[in-house]
């Protein structure tokens, strides 16, 4: 089963080598890493167009810059794009264990016909201008779709770039999002709208690999800053129709 590695990358060049190179070395031999850039103004673009020079499974792209604070148009393009069975979609920012893609798929292969999305916790990196540091794991627990929706209507309980997912998810058109509604949460709306066309996010009872990096110029926080709270939005309406259906 080939696994398609997708990078959107909105102006990371402090972070975006570590980022491609973890992915391009994942001992998961059948894979493609896709790196479509967001409109980058810094040195991205350069930066992977030198690594790309001995890497002939990474695949560089571009895509409009439309909505401020989300991945949605790069994912898309890279979605677009990928010949992968499965895939998972990282942060430009973030990177891997040489043995995650491995590690999620040992867990997917043992029920392909049922575990369609996986999550896996993540470890985090504590970047500022001067060190490096790595704190708390975190991960979400959850047994049945009743109860993920229940977590879903007090907030996100899904970590969102480092889930895998079947590509059956995006060509049966189950994976929809609405950057213009929702901007940077529009993956929280998600989430609910797979749940509720009955996909269950199987969480991984134990962390795989996967390095989540917090720094002062990510999009998590500048979406606290925006005073739209999305999270409430996408709550009310989730409640109402499950409320209606119920």
């Amino acid at each position: 089963m080939k696994v398609s590695i997708i990078i959107p990358c909105y102006n990371s060049e402090k972070w975006i080598e570590e980022c491609v190179l973890s992915a391009l070395q994942q001992t998961y031999a059948d894979t493609e890493v896709i790196f479509v850039d967001n409109e980058s103004t810094d040195r991205s673009v350069d930066i992977v167009s030198k690594i790309k020079e001995n890497h002939e499974n990474l695949i560089i792209s571009s895509a409009k810059n439309l909505y401020p604070n989300c991945w949605d148009e790069p994912r898309a393009k890279g979605l677009e794009l990928m010949s992968g069975d499965y895939f998972t979609v990282i942060g430009s920012d973030d990177f891997l264990s040489e043995r995650y893609v491995e590690n999620c798929m040992k867990i997917i292969m043992k029920a392909p016909d049922k575990i369609k999305a996986l999550q896996s916790p993540m470890q985090g990196v504590q970047s500022t201008k001067d060190s490096t540091k790595y704190s708390n794991i975190l991960g979400h627990s959850y047994s049945s779709i009743k109860e993920f929706k229940e977590l879903c209507l007090k907030g996100c309980p899904v970590n969102t770039p480092s889930v895998m997912y079947s590509a059956e998810l995006y060509h049966k058109k189950v994976i929809n999002t609405k950057p213009e509604t929702y901007g940077g949460a529009a993956d929280y709306d998600m989430y609910c709208s797979m749940v509720d066309a009955g996909v269950f996010i199987y969480p991984a009872p134990v962390w795989l690999g996967f390095f989540y990096r917090w720094h002062e110029d990510q999009a998590t926080w500048k979406m606290h800053k925006d005073p739209t709270n999305y999270d409430i939005m996408i709550q009310e309406f989730w409640r109402e129709k499950w409320k209606t259906e119920s």
